[in-house]
């Protein structure tokens, strides 16, 4: 097949970030494409305005042109002129690469601009619009205030011209039902990983370690409530160990509030780690906590702490419900409680025999239905499909 991605971003893992895992699985994606003998090309902008990027990445041809997308809503003015360009200028690229080769589909992956600027043309089309969404918009929209408007103007848009959306998870595709999203049109694709790279270990455990990996974000990660959790931990298991992997801006507040419960010497604070060093992280661990208290459309690092045989505690909100068996590979708690988070970390470190069978059905789990050879067959599908 010859497909076409669009993105307002790509290249290379160093070029765009290595600790970014949802950017290497869109990367490793594209890679399995062409490794299976299919000719895949990316359209995507410069990596910033003075900065072009690669142009072929391991095989996939990256076309690129000119403007990046500038997307800086409190400069309403500057914003919008800018933003207005790289529509503009995203809409011609793709109507002459289309013009100019027969592409068996034009899949756009994730930002609302890049859709719309596709959605826009997509009537004058030969092949298929696909627009892949990565996160639950509705979320975001809430939390919007200057820029709410086009943001909706921009997914609707898009939900209207798209021959199909794919979701990572029915949590996400619920939550922008209300947007006008049509149940014909919803296709349910996770994300997948390399169980190759992500897999069970032979480092030593001491069973009482946790691992939490993500952003430092209190609104959306949920950072606090762990934190807040591990006081009544160590109450009952002093040698309990949390390490934490990830950084943000609220880094300062985190070395805060474990100041203030008086847990220094229990938590070990690590940074962000490129995404091929995670496996050493999750292999010396004893449970994955995913505390998030937003509408985690996926939640990746449930996936990979899954596929390395580790038993996963997380919340009961987004796409880690449908990822993680509540009893069955770990435990589902209530999002914003403390208290059930510290339950449940202390059931499977107090009990060796649980977390082993929880961390084998994980891992079976895995296998299963999140590797990449089963979701880009499911991807690959759907393009013969359309055609």
């Amino acid at each position: 097949m010859k497909i076409l991605f669009v993105a307002y971003k790509f290249g290379t893992e160093k070029e765009i970030g290595e600790h970014l895992g949802t950017y290497h699985y869109f990367i490793e994606t594209l890679r399995r494409m062409v490794a299976l003998g299919h000719e895949v090309s990316v359209a995507a902008p410069w990596l910033s305005f003075r900065r072009r990027g690669s142009e072929d990445v391991d095989g996939v041809k990256v076309l690129r042109y000119y403007p990046p997308l500038f997307n800086r809503p409190k400069s309403l003015l500057v914003n919008w002129i800018l933003r207005s360009w790289y529509i503009m200028a995203t809409s011609r690229r793709i109507l002459d690469l289309d013009r100019k080769q027969q592409w068996d589909a034009i899949c756009v992956w994730q930002a609302r601009e890049t859709g719309f600027a596709v959605a826009k043309i997509a009537s004058k089309l030969r092949a298929p619009f696909i627009f892949r969404q990565i996160t639950a918009w509705q979320w975001h929209f809430e939390r919007m205030k200057r820029d709410r408007k086009f943001q909706e103007k921009f997914a609707k848009a898009i939900y209207a011209s798209a021959k199909q959306i794919i979701f990572v998870s029915r949590a996400a595709a619920d939550a922008e039902r209300a947007l006008g999203l049509p149940e014909e049109k919803i296709r349910i694709m996770a994300v997948a990983i390399e169980t190759d790279l992500f897999k069970p270990g032979n480092q030593s455990k001491n069973g009482n370690t946790i691992l939490f990996v993500g952003r430092i974000n209190f609104a959306e990660k949920g950072i606090g409530y762990l934190l807040d959790a591990m006081p009544e931990v160590l109450r009952r298991l002093p040698a309990a160990k949390l390490v934490i992997v990830g950084g943000g801006g609220e880094s300062q507040r985190l070395l805060a509030q474990i100041k203030t419960l008086g847990i220094e010497n229990s938590v070990r604070v690590v940074g962000e780690k490129p995404f091929n060093e995670l496996p050493q992280y999750l292999n010396a661990s004893d449970v994955m906590v995913v505390p998030s208290i937003w509408l985690e459309a996926f939640g990746q690092v449930t996936i990979i702490a899954m596929a390395c045989g580790v038993p996963v505690v997380t919340s009961d909100i987004g796409g880690s419900v449908e990822i993680n068996l509540d009893g069955q590979t770990g435990f589902v708690v209530p999002r914003a409680d403390s208290h059930a988070l510290a339950e449940a970390i202390l059931k499977i470190l107090r009990d060796p025999q649980l977390a082993k069978t929880l961390g084998q059905n994980a891992r079976k789990r895995v296998e299963e239905h999140y590797s990449y050879e089963v979701l880009v067959n499911k991807f690959l599908k759907l393009i013969g499909e359309l055609k």
